[in-house]
């Protein structure tokens, strides 16, 4: 098997490699490798891969793969085709510009121990000799879904391991689960989605779904003054997308406005909301980017950058305040 190869530097074509045998059922388009460029080891991306070559001279072999899973998937790699071809720049460096740098950086997000009741109803026989986990199985039931067993701190001073002595009874479910980070910094509660709308806020949701519907580009400029409502109307919009099996993309003209919006975004659809933008941590972008490669993400709020967002079935996206001039560079 034989790989195209795009580098990151000033041409405008890709590279041929030989895929050795070892590493033949692990290359796909999408991942990047270390291969030998010139006198050196390069790192590069997989844009093609054939089962034969036309090249009659003697093709260098890949060395290794550096991703377990694809950075980039067939619909952004034709935007970077179509970028280097509109914009005259070099592939490899157009695909620089959109992929983040350091994306082997390591980032291990924090764990937290979730509660829920048992399926089946509580025997308090086993525990009638324990104040404390009978008082804190009363605080469970009581929540009637699961809930961090941190929040019952205020009841023991070690809520989990009273959680384990019920969940060694059977009378609780424990389990451990990945805590999103929240680089948001704000704090709502959750949205009600079954928003009251305006007749005329109704209308425009109506066009916006059907323009979704139809599968065909369809731009819609929604006036509204500060506060008339729009970012309710986004989150409509979004929920529309996401029941149809689809992804969303909000853009945002100052990253400052990020946290604050995304947060609003994060009370109507919880984890499944992650933040773009070029402040985060190296770590927390190559976190973040392969959770969207992994389709973990279904909604992306950020600055410009976030354009490039590697969502999968994107159905929609908006650009808040359009007119701003930091949408746009000219350098």
């Amino acid at each position: 098997m034989y790989a195209e190869i795009a580098f990151p530097i000033s041409s405008y074509q890709t590279f041929t490699y030989k895929v050795p045998e070892s590493l033949d059922s692990h290359i796909q388009v999408g991942i990047r490798v270390r291969a030998p460029f010139g006198n050196r080891m390069v790192q590069g991306l997989v844009v093609a891969t054939h089962k034969a070559t036309d090249f009659k001279g003697t093709l260098k072999e890949i060395n290794d793969i550096v991703d377990d899973q694809r950075i980039l998937d067939h619909n952004l790699w034709k935007l970077i085709q179509w970028m280097s071809k509109y914009y005259m720049t070099p592939i490899g460096q157009v695909a620089r510009t959109i992929l983040p740098s350091k994306l082997s950086t390591k980032y291990q997000p924090q764990k937290q121990w979730m509660v829920q009741q048992s399926t089946m109803a509580p025997d308090w026989s086993l525990i009638k000799n324990a104040p404390v986990q009978t008082l804190l199985l009363k605080a469970i039931l009581q929540k009637k879904e699961i809930c961090p067993v941190s929040e019952f701190g205020l009841l023991t001073s070690s809520p989990l391991t009273v959680c384990r002595a019920l969940s060694d009874k059977g009378l609780v479910l424990l389990s451990e689960q990945i805590l999103i980070p929240d680089a948001t910094g704000f704090t709502f509660k959750p949205l009600d989605k079954t928003l009251n709308f305006s007749a005329s806020q109704k209308e425009v949701l109506h066009d916006i779904e059907a323009g979704m519907v139809s599968n065909k580009y369809s731009p819609f400029v929604l006036h509204g003054v500060t506060g008339s409502g729009k970012t309710e109307i986004y989150i409509a919009a979004v929920q529309h997308a996401l029941d149809n099996g689809k992804t969303a993309i909000v853009l945002l003209p100052e990253i400052s406005l990020t946290p604050q919006i995304g947060g609003r975004f994060r009370s109507a659809f919880g984890d499944s909301v992650g933040l773009w933008h070029s402040k985060m941590s190296p770590a927390l972008r190559a976190w973040t980017w392969k959770r969207m490669c992994s389709g973990d993400f279904k909604v992306i709020v950020g600055a410009r950058s976030a354009i490039f967002a590697p969502l999968k079935n994107l159905g929609l996206i908006v650009v808040d305040e359009e007119q701003e001039s930091s949408y746009k560079q000219e350098s």
